[in-house]
């Protein structure tokens, strides 16, 4: 009987820890009335400021960079041979980084904050997680920090989203922008087009401009970010990438204020 009990309360704690992952991989897929209404009240709840700084003429971005466990696949690198995407995208970060610091020193005047972030799944770890927090952009630090980035887990593109808008809120700039480069689609919390939606919800001086850049992806698959009011591009290489981004820095993001 002993025996028997066990083996009933080892099945239950089993089946308890199966059905919270599961929430929590799908905390977003409840496309019913009362599911949907949760989660846009979940969102909201998220995306609302933990602070109201002063608000202030500036440039700040948010940039993230997937480090799922799909960003290991290889894609035609520069040179057309086929290289690792996270090796891809740690080249084109530091370009980002660079061409941050380039315009920081050209506007002086200007306050210029930028904040590289990765994101992926992990047990261990938070979905979002700096690789140069939102500050100064600061080349040395990207270039130490990027070295150690890593391809692992799952893909939770709207829990990035709602932590990198909160972090864009703290800067109190007038002049804000969220770049997401990933190359799949939403595995784990909120759907990045539901973050999307909320955000264009919120009062105008919270809500950034909203880009994707689908690495290696069908730009499709994002199409409700899209219709959100986000941009997205696609890119199915290294030099389609590097092109993307330079465009979208050049053309949106870093510009004559």
């Amino acid at each position: 009987m002993r025996v028997r009990r066990a083996a009933v309360l080892v099945f239950a704690a089993g089946l308890i820890v199966a059905v919270c992952t599961r929430d929590r991989g799908n905390e977003d897929r409840d496309d019913s009335g009362a599911g949907a209404s949760r989660t846009v009240r979940r969102i909201d709840a998220q995306l609302a400021p933990a602070s109201s700084p002063a608000a202030r003429e500036g440039l700040a971005a948010a940039i993230l960079i997937d480090v799922s466990g799909s960003m290991k696949g290889a894609v035609a690198g520069e040179d057309g041979r086929h290289e690792a995407k996270i090796d891809i995208a740690r080249r084109a970060a530091r370009d980002l980084v660079d061409q941050f610091a380039r315009y920081a020193n050209e506007h002086k005047d200007e306050p210029v904050l930028l904040g590289l972030y990765e994101f992926s799944q992990r047990a261990d770890e938070p979905d979002f997680r700096p690789i140069l927090p939102m500050g100064a952009p600061d080349r040395a630090h990207a270039e130490s920090a990027l070295d150690a980035v890593r391809p692992e887990g799952g893909t939770p593109i709207g829990n990035a989203m709602v932590a990198a808008k909160r972090e864009l809120d703290a800067t109190g700039l007038s002049r804000r922008h969220l770049l997401v480069v990933t190359d799949g689609e939403n595995t784990d919390g909120f759907a990045p087009e539901r973050v999307a939606a909320a955000i264009a919800r919120r009062p105008e001086a919270e809500r950034p401009s909203i880009y994707f850049v689908a690495f290696d992806v069908d730009e499709s698959k994002f199409a409700k970010v899209r219709e959100a009011g986000g941009l997205v591009l696609a890119a199915g290489n290294a030099r389609e990438l590097n092109d993307t981004l330079d465009g979208l820095l050049r053309g949106k993001i870093l510009i004559e204020k």
